[in-house]
């Protein structure tokens, strides 16, 4: 059955997101990928040892080796999976039959965007399926406070202010301005004019490099490898979204359906045009390793993304 929650009131109610007590088959659909970092941040990993796969590596012989044919040498890991709208309908239907025993293991799918997949797999009766919907324009306050209490911070009104006054209202804005807030004022010592001067000078907009990727590919790494700090939590949430824009310009059909575009929805649009869905599909792919990549920390993803330049 499929529960829907904001994200401030299913943090209150599921502080690590899951109980630990409660093995079983879990699905989220959070489309927002800062918000699904937020909340998988805080899945009790130590006491799980989750294995991470992506969606692509769920097949019915990798359903079967896991959890069917099983053996004394057989993998009994719990499991996480990261884009998981790649699975396959025959194998979300698998994953659902009763010959599947989840009294002692979890298996945590993460789903960037609704399909009818997720929808009727949502339904099945041995899964507990959430969907994390996104706020509304107006929410913008809520969001903030919420955000300041997932990163473990209360500021200032008047920091709150200016945050608010002068930035866009969504996660990865609030998430830039609080690591920018811990990286450079000690506990308690903000000053709003310097921040004022940091926020304008070092803000890295995921939305203009996605703009650079749809333009010119080997430019946008050469952008980004221009960053001075090689931080894996940054790539993670970059490629985390980059392929949920990607996967918006697969559907542009709810896009044209509005009543007036914004720049972004634009952009999506003339993406769809001028890409083909097997560019795009192999793009959305390509980002989904490179999150693998960053989430494990690989000291070869660096190496990776130069190999992009050649």
């Amino acid at each position: 059955m499929l529960s829907k929650m904001l994200p401030w009131d299913f943090y209150s109610k599921h502080p690590t997101t899951i109980d630990t007590k409660k093995p079983g088959l879990y699905a989220f659909l959070i489309s927002d990928p800062y918000l699904e970092r937020i909340f998988f941040d805080r899945l009790p990993k130590k006491d799980l040892n989750l294995a991470l796969y992506s969606g692509v590596d769920i097949t019915k012989d990798f359903i079967e080796e896991h959890f069917l044919n099983l053996s004394f040498f057989s993998n009994t890991d719990h499991i996480q999976v990261i884009n998981a709208e790649g699975i396959p309908a025959g194998q979300l239907t698998l994953l659902n039959e009763d010959s599947l025993d989840w009294s002692e293991r979890f298996m945590i799918l993460c789903f960037t965007k609704s399909s009818k997949a997720f929808t009727d797999f949502a339904k099945g009766k041995n899964v507990t399926a959430i969907e994390i919907e996104e706020p509304k324009f107006w929410e913008g306050p809520k969001l903030w406070q919420f955000i300041q209490k997932a990163k473990g911070v209360n500021y200032p009104p008047e920091i709150s202010r200016f945050v608010l006054d002068n930035l866009e209202h969504h996660s990865e804005s609030f998430l830039w301005a609080i690591d920018t807030i811990e990286l450079n004022f000690e506990k308690g010592k903000i000053n709003l004019s310097e921040l004022q001067n940091l926020i304008k000078k070092e803000k890295w907009d995921f939305f203009s490099l996605a703009d650079i990727f749809q333009n010119n590919p080997k430019n946008f790494f050469n952008t980004i490898l221009k960053k001075e700090e090689f931080d894996h939590e940054w790539y993670r949430g970059l490629f985390s979204f980059m392929q949920s824009h990607l996967v918006k310009a697969l559907s542009p059909e709810d896009i044209k359906l509005k009543a007036k575009l914004s720049k972004y929805d634009q952009g999506l649009l003339d993406l769809s045009e001028k890409w083909s869905n097997h560019q795009i599909i192999a793009s959305i792919k390509f980002f989904s390793e490179l999150e693998v990549m960053a989430k494990s920390n690989d000291q070869f993803l660096l190496n990776h993304l130069r190999m992009k330049l050649l």
